[in-house]
């Protein structure tokens, strides 16, 4: 996988660009990428989706883009977990485009 969030957010499988889905799912994604390999807890991911309007049905709305964006990303939804309090998106080393940037910087 190739996590790409230092531009346009994109995904590629085997050089392959996965479709994300909409507005929501593709935050989401940006949120669990900027938190990587940790925890986001519901309750953020409903701040961060809806800022201080969230709908009433704001965690159910979560779960289904959660499931939505494991779809997304195909054989590799398994990466994404759920962990109480949320979710955690497992990335390995090298495929976040974030990662690969601030290691270059430091050599």
């Amino acid at each position: 996988m190739d996590f790409r969030i230092l531009g346009p957010l994109e995904v590629s499988a085997q050089g392959e660009s996965l479709a994300l889905g909409g507005p929501k799912q593709r935050a989401l994604l940006a949120v669990l990428l900027l938190s990587a390999g940790q925890v986001v807890s519901r309750d953020r991911l409903i701040e961060e989706l809806w800022a201080d309007d969230p709908p009433a049905a704001a965690r159910h709305a979560v779960e289904v883009n959660v499931s939505r964006l494991r779809k997304a990303l195909g054989a590799n939804g398994s990466a994404l977990v759920t962990r109480a309090p949320g979710y955690v998106l497992r990335v390995a080393p090298g495929e976040l485009d974030l990662w690969r940037f601030e290691q270059l910087v430091e050599e």
